[in-house]
């Protein structure tokens, strides 16, 4: 996978081991990769999102340091449906937070990823308390909304946009008064989006596609891990490994040689109809006053819950919600601290939110 990609690598490229779990590889197989990649691309930065249960300071740490560099993710999900151990999930629990003690001792601060369904938007607010409980060695943290894809893919939407909005709004609450040493995602980057920072940034972004490629364990690329979670050959570009690209139908199929797989893979049917979204959206998205911000939402989310590629956003009232909240805190000076906590200049802000809201 790596040959096959590196000449089409940017000079910093990052690659991101995920899972399943990645730590079930032993800490050579990283060392070993890390080695044969920096020969050929020494830009090339790896990062890790793992559920941190094998840690061991012994083992590990040197490689979170040396091959990671401190990039590293894991998730903790409020509800106890899937993440148990021998099917205690209280022996999980244990153990995650055994861990992410020895890795936090260690000196990094892994960003702790949880996906929220309806009945555990109200935990939310206990990973926030968990965080500020290790004061200046809180860790960032992030709050998705559960999405129905693997074992709940028929479940239809598992959170409502209004209950995923309020509860983002409320944290936003809090974090906006307290400025605790930590993070708080989606909410940092939507902040920066209405400071005009980062302009293309997922899922706040109508023109990602292209711009990555998911590679799952057999081989088959797809444009991001959403996508790829799908599970929906209308969407995959082909197979890395076999050469396959994908056709408009599952019968037409080319294949390609090595050297030029990549770009055939960027211009399959799949790919090409992703790279529309930035064209294909909403008309009344673009009266919208947080267009400018939002820029019709995740492309996937439109396809998941049945809108097509051109369809409304699932989570739209959420951004609604939170772009508003987000704005007015500007606006008024109250988040002046937070801003300058993430190393924007209030007064900046404020001009660009005045500046839009009389556009609007």
């Amino acid at each position: 996978m790596f040959d096959r990609l590196v000449d089409s690598f940017t000079p910093n490229v990052q690659w991101i081991w995920h899972g399943g779990e990645p730590m079930l590889m032993k800490p050579e197989f990283y060392r070993q990769c890390a080695e044969y990649a920096r020969q050929r691309h020494p830009g090339v930065k790896f990062a890790i999102q793992t559920n941190l249960l094998a840690y061991k300071t012994s083992r590990w740490k040197d490689v979170f340091e040396d091959v990671f560099e401190g990039r590293i993710s894991t998730s903790f999900d409020p509800y106890k449906r899937y993440r148990t151990v021998k099917g205690s999930a209280e022996t999980y629990d244990r153990l995650f937070w055994k861990a992410m003690d020895a890795v936090i001792g260690d000196g990094f601060r892994p960003l702790v990823i949880g996906v929220y369904d309806e009945g555990a938007a109200s935990s939310a607010s206990e990973m926030y308390d968990k965080a500020r409980s290790y004061g200046v060695y809180g860790f960032d943290i992030r709050l998705n909304y559960a999405y129905p894809a693997g074992r709940v893919r028929d479940s239809g939407m598992l959170i409502e946009p209004r209950t995923y909005g309020q509860m983002l709004v409320d944290l936003y609450d809090r974090w906006v008064a307290d400025l605790p040493t930590f993070n708080i995602t989606p909410l940092d980057q939507m902040l920066q989006k209405v400071a005009g920072y980062r302009s293309t940034l997922c899922p706040w972004t109508k023109s990602c596609g292209g711009k990555f490629l998911t590679i799952d364990p057999d081989g088959s690329v797809f444009n991001c891990s959403e996508f790829s979670d799908l599970g929906d050959d209308r969407y995959r570009f082909g197979n890395i490994l076999t050469g396959e690209v994908q056709g408009p139908t599952p019968i037409e199929v080319k294949f390609y040689p090595p050297a030029e797989i990549v770009s055939a893979l960027s211009a399959s049917p799949a790919s090409r109809e992703i790279m529309s979204r930035q064209f294909k959206f909403p008309v009344d998205c673009r009266s919208c006053d947080h267009f400018t911000e939002c820029e019709g939402g995740c492309a996937r989310d439109s396809v998941l819950f049945e809108r097509g590629m051109g369809g409304k956003f699932g989570y739209c009232e959420s951004w609604k919600m939170v772009f508003t909240r987000l704005k007015q805190s500007v606006a008024s000076g109250e988040a002046d601290r937070l801003l300058l906590k993430l190393g924007i200049t209030p007064a900046d802000a404020r001009a660009r939110v005045a500046a839009l809201a009389m556009v609007s």
